[in-house]
Formats: structure tokens, C-alpha cells, sequence
């Protein structure tokens, strides 16, 4: 028995400690690995001890986040409301904060500008203000170091870059807790901004993912759902737009919210807070010094070298990895760490690794998210003091600055720039609407305007002067640039004047102008002339009559276009009408002429649009009014290829476009249920660019029954390319090498572009040296360090070209020039088709105009087409080579896409 008792005891003892074993091996492991929920419960649970290690005289009365929400900074990814509910609280329980809402987003969230200052300077923030912005002007004295310095911090404009609104939390709380002396001189010397979440839609679309799909311990695996964020992602905004490639473009309400509260102050310091690939470091500005943007005064970059060393110290002091001078650019004003130096800001980007979750596995060990703020909470403090210590310098910058854009605009060889369309009021005022949010100076012409061939009615255009101490963002819309480096981080065509397809004319010399606009003119949308027993005319001229159309349409009224030109008698006289203008007749109408008249009364104020009304149907020249080239048009059914595998912001351009400018309520097919949608309810089928691979046969066969039973299918870049492989559409690729960005699938060779091509080109060698004859030409070496600079010299990253447009075709209906500019992000190229009617836009023989491009890519472009309309059996299939509602403001290039919609099927057929 004592030996039986023994043996067990001895079992029990090794199965104890075999178990233990195990479970210590276990507990290691996955501290190791994955550094499980304690770990990072530990890691954060302290939270002033590991973001504020140094802090000793916090105010317990002023609640840490962790006290409000819950939980450690670190653990969740904090939603919107509760970022906003914080810094309510805190502006409750402190003097030195102060919260202001600027704007609400598309989901109805609330953007706000949180102000952090010493009490004394709250006194006279308005008096700081007015000061600081007499700066402008270079007649007047610069400040002295006693006047507070203005320091912007804006955080998480990218949705899913979640632990820079997490960083922005800590920020406001030790802003507003600490007591300590530094803490006192930084609010006594600063006016610090916060903009906590820039992207709020996006953000939240990011939260839910990560909170969702967490586990409890945490996976690092790259693989798990947690770090593999469904489409369309969290980076941008609700209609899937990029928000840090529009500020110069202020398409999204966001940015026009966030831009009109950046012109009330202008900050001497502003940082964009970023995130990128989880096997990255950290970086911080300055860039390449091929990236700065020629334009910009080199005393401005000189003072991100300055204020670097304060954040390399900031990030030595915690051992954390990073780098500068690479991969990102400064060339143009499309981004938040850009836009602010075009008016005299130090501003810059900082980008962290990311974990995309609560911990990632990474090249650099485990990367928790609670690492990932703590860098970003150090780079903010390190930007704080820094721009206090270096205050003088760049209070000094800011005034240059200002001097020297004046000078530039002085020098500048076009002395100004006019632009106007008396037939389009609506993008006229667009076009100055634009200007004038980005403080531009604009007046209106004294007189008629001759220049390039074209007249400018004074009355109806408007003169931008290059003398002005806003010439650099003026440059940068109006001036066409040929960069010569091959490398970009993105686009490098942004001269919005050609993207508005707006007519304008440089300036050569001196010239008169009249009152400076204030305001956009108030609306004039009216119903000219009485009721009519006959017919309403409404101009295919105005950017807004396919607008006008479409209310009409809602409203059950008949409405009829005209395909070719004609001039009506009108209450105010002759008129002349373009192909495309509207025709609502009186007679086949279901409602009543009283109430016919109400409702064009009605749309044209809406809409801001001239509606006439006529007498006659027998035209002063012409067609008249009853004749077969004036046709009954149908009201578009919609439906918008979605989800996996359609790239989400061609598809949210779409989406944007047709909500926000036709109020039309688009259909959403998602890619993977689109084999059971019942396509015969929709009229309009768009795809934008993607990959369409996984539709099979099957698929593919009912959108040609679908098309050739009548329907209109518009595509776009990587989807051209596909309709045209499935044989969908009788259209031919350019069969030329493949050029354009990562992924896109036209495939093309063309001529081999030699080395030294290249290096004409601006692409520099790394090293220079005398190489051998090549015995076989055709297997040319090249040095490994060339590699980036010359394939990337192959891409097309968003360059402008000009295409000859065929006015007289229905998809181009309303435009008056034949000069169409177009930008190119991809690699797309058509043949022109072998119709000889229709190619509705071809690349000109010498198209390029603006950004970069090879001359080899150059070449491949020049002649292809860029737009074909063509039939299908019963229906119309309108390809474009391009992506034309390139990021919301191509508007010259939208509305070819609008016609498309209302138009397509009247081409040759079509339902």
C-alpha cells in the first residue's frame, strides 16, 4: 500500500510538473510571440508611466483617457464619438482647453478643432490672430519672440492610420494635466491646435473592424482577419476618398471645413500624422531633395532639417528606429503636410509603422499599438518644443515667405490669368468658388479680353493677378510644369485649370482689372419668359443641364434633346442652342401646362440654371423643334460595379458624383453576388477600374445578352482593358509594353527605352563609370541601386494629357472646345477603333502637358485613343481609357461621363 500510495504520489508529482512545465513553456511562448492581453495590459495599464516616463506633476484632477473610456490607450481603438466626448470633458475640467466644431461629415460626425493655451492668451486669442495674419503683408513689422507661436497638429487624416487619433488623446491630456515648468512655457509661448481625426467616417470604419474581429489573447499573425481589413478599408472617407489628396482639390466636405479653419490662423508649424507598412520604422521630414518642390523658397526646407534634430532626440531618448530623406515627396499641394508650406507653414508628415490592430508581428520584432502612439506622442511633443525654441527663425520663415511669393509672382513672365465661360455660368463660378477658399486673389476684367485666340466678356470672366502674396498655390493651379525626376509618391499632374476643362488664358502683360471678388455672385437660376403652351429650352452649355435633366426626369416630365444645333426665338431675343440642349415640349406631358410651368420654375432655382420658354416650335436657324434629330430621352436606372476587387476609389468617385451632383441614387452591385442581380431593372452598368477575373463565363455572357438587349456599359481603365479581352466589345488594345502603376493590366511593349534615355530624362546613375562593350545589346546591364529610379521611370503616376475631343458627338455634348485635357494614372491604351465615327477622343500626337512622363511613354500614348462609343447589337458599350471623375474634380472630364449615362443609349440604339 505505502509503495502503491508512493508510485502514485510520484506520477501525480512528475504529471504536476510535466504540467507545469507545459504551462510555463506556453505562458513564454505566447509572451514571446504574441504578447498575449496581459503583456499589453502590462505594457499599458500604467499609462502615465510608459507614454509620460519623465511626468511628475500631473493634476489628478484632470482624467487620463484611460479614467474616461474605460480602457488603457492601446488595448481598443477608440471610435469617433468618444475621441470628441474627451475633449468635451476635458474643455469641462480645464481653462487651457478649448473645443470648436468646424463641420460635420457625409455620416454626420462632427470634425472639431480642439485649442490648447495658457488662460492669459484666451483673453486675447483674437488680438494673436489678427496679428499673426498681418504677417501677409511684408510692409508690416515682424513679431517679436513675446508673441505666441502656432502650432497645428493634425492627426489620422488616412482612417485606418488609427494611433495617431489614439496619440492625439495623450496630447490634449498632458497639455492640459501637466504643471511642470516646460509644460507652462509651451502653453505661455504657443497656440496649439489639434484636429484629432481628420478622416472621422473613416476611422470609425477602421474601429469597428479592429474591435471586431480582436482576439482576447491578441494574434500577431499577420494573416489573422484583425490585420486584413476588408474593402473598401478605413482610409478614406464615406465616399471612399482619399482626404490627404484633397486639399487642393476641396472636393470632400471635409477638407473644405478643415481648409477654411487653416486660413483663419495660417500655422507656423503644421505635421500631418501618418502611419505605413508594419516592417517600417518611423520617418519624419526632410525629403529627398529631388521631392521639394522647385517653387518653394529652400529657407522653408531648411527649417525641417532644423527642427529634425528635435525629433531624432525625442525618438533616440525612447530607442526607437528611424529614418528621413526618403520615399515621400513635397512637390505638390495636394497633401496636408504640403498645402501649409505653399503659404509659408514648416509642415511636414510623419509616418509610423503600423500594427493594424492591437499587435503585428513585424521584421522589427512585435509591434504593439501601444508602441506605435508612444512614438507619435514624442514626435508631438518633440514638434512643440522644438517650434518654441526655434520660434524667432521661423516667425522670420513665415514673414519671407510671404515676401518672397510676392516677388515671384512680380517676376513671373504671365502677369496674369483670365478665365470665364458666358455659357457656363455654373463651372465659372465653380472655378471661382475654388479660388476664392483658397484665398486667392480674383477681380473681376474691366473690359473684353483677347488673348490666345479667345475673348473673355468682361461681365462674364474674371482676371487672377500673379502680383499677389498667394502667387505660389496660383502657380500651382494655373501653370503647367515637366518634372524630370522619375520617382514619385503619387500624382504629379495638379494644375486644375485643365482639369475643369474651363477656358482660360495667360496674361502676357500688364492689364486693368476691376473690383476684387469678395463672394461667389448670388444664384441666378430662372425660368426666362411666361408659360408656354408649346416648349421649355434649357442650354446644353451649362455644366448643370444633365443636373437639370435628371430633376426633370424625377418628376416624371418629358424631356427631349436636340442632336444638332439650332437657334430659337426667345423672349430676350435669338438664341443659339448646342447639340445636346433640352427640349421639354407642352403637348405629351402627364401633368398639366400650369403645372409643367411650376416645376421648371422650380428646378431651374434649384439648380441654378436658365430655362426658357418658347412659342414656337419653328427655329430662327436650325432644326425646329419637331424634327427626328431631337429625340425622347429615358431616365437612367443606375448600377455601380462594388465591393472586392473594383478599385474603391473609382468606385466611390461614381458613387460621389452621381449623389452629390444629380441627387441619383446609384445602385451598389457587389462583385461577388453580381452573377444573381436580375440586370434587366437597369439601364446604366458602370465599371470602374479593378480586376474582374473571378466573374466567369457565365458572367460574362449575360452582360453581353444585357448590353445587346439594349443596355449602356461604361468602363474605365483597368476595366476597358478587360471588356475588350472578353471580347465583350469589337475594340482593340495598343499592343505596347506595359507601363503605368503596380498592377494595372493593359499589356504593352513598345520600343526599348535605352539607359541613357533615362538618365537624359533625370534619372540619375548611382555610380559613374566606364562599362565594357556589350557583345549582345539586347540584354542590357544595369547597376541594382538604378532599379527603382528606371522602372519607376515606366510608370505614368497621373500625369495630364490633351486629346483632340469630337465635339459633334453625343458624349461630348455641351463642350465647345475640341481641346479635351485628361488625366492618366494608368496603363490602359486603346487602338481607335476601326469605326471612323467612334473614337470620341484621341490622344494627340504631341499630347503631354503636365507632371511626368518618359519620352518613350509619351510615344506610346501619343494617337491611342482615349474615349470610344461604340454599338453593341441593341445597346452601347462607351469605353474610356482613363479614370474620368478622377478623384471628384476632373469636372472636364465628368460631365463626358454624365452624357455618357443620359446619351449612350440613343448612339445607336440601346434601351
Amino acid at each position: 500500500m505505502y509503495n502503491q500510495t508512493q508510485t502514485l504520489h510520484k506520477t501525480q508529482a512528475i504529471n504536476l510538473k510535466l504540467d507545469i512545465n507545459m504551462k510555463i513553456r506556453l505562458t513564454i511562448t505566447r509572451i514571446l510571440i504574441v504578447l498575449g492581453t496581459f503583456g499589453i495590459q502590462q505594457q499599458v495599464s500604467a499609462q502615465n508611466g510608459y507614454f509620460f516616463p519623465k511626468a511628475t506633476q500631473l493634476d489628478p484632477k484632470i482624467p487620463t483617457p484611460e479614467q474616461f473610456l474605460g480602457y488603457p490607450i492601446g488595448t481598443y481603438f477608440t471610435r469617433h464619438d468618444q475621441v470628441v466626448a474627451y475633449f468635451r470633458q476635458l474643455e469641462k475640467v480645464s481653462d487651457r482647453i478649448h473645443v470648436q466644431g468646424i463641420g460635420k461629415t457625409y455620416e454626420q460626425r462632427e470634425q472639431i478643432i480642439v485649442t490648447i493655451t495658457a488662460p492669459a492668451n484666451y483673453n486675447k486669442l483674437e488680438q494673436i490672430r489678427q496679428e499673426h495674419l498681418k504677417q501677409i503683408d511684408p510692409a508690416t513689422p515682424a513679431l517679436t519672440n513675446s508673441s505666441p507661436i502656432i502650432i497645428h497638429l493634425g492627426y489620422g487624416v488616412h482612417g485606418n492610420e488609427t494611433s495617431s487619433t489614439e496619440t492625439s488623446l495623450l496630447t490634449g491630456y498632458y497639455l492640459a494635466a501637466s504643471n511642470d515648468a516646460e509644460t507652462q512655457k509651451w502653453l505661455n509661448e504657443s497656440v496649439i491646435f489639434i484636429d484629432p481625426s481628420l478622416n472621422p467616417d473613416g476611422r470609425d470604419r477602421a474601429a469597428a473592424w479592429v474591435n471586431s474581429y480582436h482576439s482576447f489573447p491578441a494574434v500577431g499573425d499577420p494573416l489573422d482577419k484583425e490585420h486584413q481589413e476588408g474593402w473598401p478599408g478605413g482610409r478614406t472617407n464615406h465616399y471612399f476618398t482619399d482626404l490627404n489628396r484633397d486639399w487642393l482639390n476641396l472636393v470632400q466636405v471635409e477638407s473644405r471645413n478643415r481648409l477654411t479653419f487653416f486660413h483663419q490662423w495660417y500655422p507656423n508649424v503644421q505635421i500631418d500624422f501618418h502611419e505605413q507598412g508594419t516592417n517600417a520604422t518611423y520617418y519624419f521630414e526632410p525629403t529627398p531633395k529631388s521631392h521639394e518642390s522647385p517653387i518653394i523658397p529652400q529657407f522653408l526646407y531648411e527649417y525641417q532639417v532644423i527642427l529634425a534634430k528635435y525629433h531624432a532626440k525625442a525618438l533616440d531618448d525612447i530607442g526607437s528606429l528611424y529614418f528621413t530623406k526618403e520615399n515621400y515627396d513635397n512637390l505638390s499641394p495636394i497633401y496636408g503636410s504640403t498645402y501649409p508650406k505653399f503659404f509659408g507653414s514648416v509642415a511636414a508628415t510623419f509616418e509610423q509603422a503600423s500594427s493594424r490592430g492591437i499587435l503585428q508581428e513585424s521584421t522589427n520584432g512585435p509591434l504593439t499599438f501601444a508602441f506605435t502612439i508612444r512614438n507619435h506622442l514624442a514626435t508631438s511633443f518633440s514638434t512643440i518644443s522644438g517650434a518654441i525654441a526655434e520660434k524667432a527663425g521661423l516667425f522670420k520663415v513665415q514673414k519671407d515667405f510671404f515676401k518672397y511669393a510676392l516677388e515671384q509672382g512680380q517676376k513671373n513672365p504671365a502677369k496674369g490669368f483670365v478665365f470665364g465661360d458666358k455659357n457656363d455660368v455654373t463651372l465659372t463660378q465653380k472655378f471661382l468658388g475654388l479660388l476664392l477658399q483658397h484665398h486667392v486673389e480674383v477681380y473681376e476684367t474691366s473690359d473684353n479680353i483677347s488673348q490666345e485666340g479667345k475673348t473673355f466678356e468682361k461681365g462674364k470672366s474674371y482676371v487672377v493677378p500673379s502680383a499677389q502674396p498667394n502667387f505660389l498655390i496660383v502657380h500651382s493651379i494655373f501653370e503647367e510644369n515637366s518634372l524630370k525626376d522619375s520617382i514619385f509618391y503619387d500624382n504629379t499632374g495638379w494644375s486644375i485649370i485643365h482639369a475643369y476643362g474651363l477656358k482660360y488664358a495667360k496674361i502676357p502683360t500688364a492689364f486693368s482689372k476691376g473690383a476684387q471678388v469678395k463672394g461667389l455672385a448670388a444664384e441666378t437660376g430662372k425660368l426666362t419668359g411666361d408659360r408656354s403652351g408649346y416648349a421649355y429650352l434649357i442650354n446644353s452649355s451649362d455644366y448643370n443641364f444633365t443636373k437639370a435633366l435628371y430633376q426633370l426626369q424625377l418628376k416624371n416630365i418629358l424631356v427631349k434633346t436636340a442632336f444638332k444645333s439650332f437657334a430659337a426665338n426667345t423672349p430676350s431675343g435669338k438664341k443659339a442652342y448646342l447639340p445636346g440642349s433640352l427640349v421639354v415640349p407642352v403637348v405629351g406631358q402627364t401633368i398639366s401646362a400650369d403645372s409643367l410651368y411650376a416645376a421648371l420654375n422650380t428646378v431651374a432655382k434649384t439648380v441654378n440654371i436658365e430655362i426658357t420658354s418658347v412659342s414656337s416650335g419653328f427655329s430662327a436657324e436650325g432644326i425646329d423643334l419637331g424634327s427626328s434629330n431631337i429625340r425622347s430621352l429615358r431616365k437612367p436606372e443606375v448600377a455601380l460595379a462594388f465591393g472586392q476587387g473594383v478599385t474603391s476609389s473609382e468606385a466611390g468617385q461614381v458613387w460621389f458624383l452621381l449623389n452629390q451632383q444629380l441627387n441619383l441614387p446609384v445602385t451598389k452591385l457587389d462583385l461577388q453576388s453580381f452573377g444573381r442581380a436580375a440586370l434587366g431593372r437597369y439601364n446604366v452598368l458602370v465599371l470602374p477600374g479593378g480586376n474582374y477575373s473571378a466573374w466567369d463565363k457565365a458572367t460574362v455572357d449575360k452582360i453581353k445578352a444585357w448590353v445587346n438587349d439594349g443596355g449602356t456599359l461604361i468602363t474605365f481603365q483597368t476595366a476597358t482593358a478587360w471588356a475588350v479581352q472578353q471580347d465583350i466589345v469589337k475594340e482593340k488594345l495598343s499592343q505596347t509594353e506595359n507601363f503605368g502603376r503596380r498592377g494595372d493590366i493593359a499589356p504593352v511593349p513598345a520600343p526599348t527605352e535605352k539607359p541613357e534615355d533615362v538618365k537624359k530624362e533625370g534619372v540619375k546613375a548611382a555610380v559613374t563609370e566606364i562599362r565594357p562593350q556589350q557583345s549582345r545589346p539586347s540584354s542590357e546591364r544595369l547597376d541594382y541601386a538604378r532599379q527603382e529610379d528606371v522602372e519607376g521611370s515606366k510608370r505614368i503616376n497621373g500625369a495630364i494629357f490633351l486629346s483632340d475631343l469630337d465635339i459633334t458627338h453625343p458624349i461630348a455634348f455641351g463642350v465647345t472646345s475640341r481641346k479635351l485635357f485628361i488625366n492618366k494614372n494608368g496603363s490602359t491604351l486603346l487602338l481607335p477603333s476601326a469605326n471612323k465615327y467612334a473614337t470620341v477622343a484621341q490622344y494627340t500626337a504631341k499630347p503631354f502637358i503636365n507632371g511626368y512622363s518618359s519620352k518613350a511613354n509619351i510615344a506610346k500614348v501619343a494617337n491611342s485613343a482615349a474615349i470610344i462609343a461604340t454599338a453593341s447589337g441593341g445597346g452601347e458599350v462607351v469605353l474610356f481609357a482613363d479614370d474620368p471623375t478622377y478623384r471628384g474634380y476632373w469636372l472636364g472630364t465628368s460631365r463626358l461621363f454624365l452624357n455618357a449615362i443620359f446619351f449612350g443609349n440613343l448612339l445607336g440604339g440601346g434601351r
